[in-house]
């Protein structure tokens, strides 16, 4: 796991919704693409779609998460040569994030790494319930913005901060959200 690369992914994406850009891209790793599922789920962008250099097309730009909506099953995925990976195409895939907008404001106002490559924060579960419930634990603020989330990679996957209060776990803290 490349803090360096998460880093340059979180100004890219804080630096796009400024820019009032409607699709963006990232390269394609498996921690960003679980990082841009769950930003998703909490409401931060609108769609995200594994492709290559070359932006989707706009039908192929699914919001639906749930796997249980009829529209979702409605959708199969489109059989182009750009959704087969070899190793000729594999270093160029890019996750394309459509991000969202409310009232003219972007909806992603900051995303910034609380773990740095030098310094990662490890926290047990009752630090983190600490931060959930707003309360500094060590040199990390609490939770205490309207819309703000902090992801927390855990032997269980990637979770939201509620989450590992919820399945009582405890992790290392990767980046904190703001959003409107």
């Amino acid at each position: 796991m490349s803090l360096v690369n998460l880093a340059h992914c979180c100004s890219h994406l804080q630096n796009a919704s400024m820019a009032r850009l409607g699709l963006t891209s990232i390269p394609s790793t498996n921690l960003h693409h679980t990082l841009m599922l769950q930003l998703q789920r909490s409401g931060y962008v609108s769609s995200v779609t594994v492709g290559g250099p070359a932006p989707p097309p706009p039908s192929s730009l699914n919001p639906i998460l749930d796997p249980a909506h009829p529209e979702y099953q409605s959708q199969s995925p489109s059989q182009s040569n750009e959704s087969v990976i070899t190793q000729a195409n594999i270093s160029s895939r890019r996750l394309w994030v459509g991000l969202k907008y409310w009232n003219n404001e972007p909806v992603l106002q900051k995303m910034r790494l609380v773990s740095k490559p030098t310094r990662r924060v490890w926290m047990g579960f009752r630090e983190i319930e600490a931060l959930a419930r707003g309360d500094t634990s060590g040199y990390v603020r609490g939770l205490r913005g309207i819309g703000e989330s902090m992801f927390v990679t855990t032997d269980q996957g990637l979770l939201e901060v509620r989450e590992c209060v919820e399945k009582r776990t405890g992790g290392m803290l990767l980046c904190r959200v703001n959003g409107v």
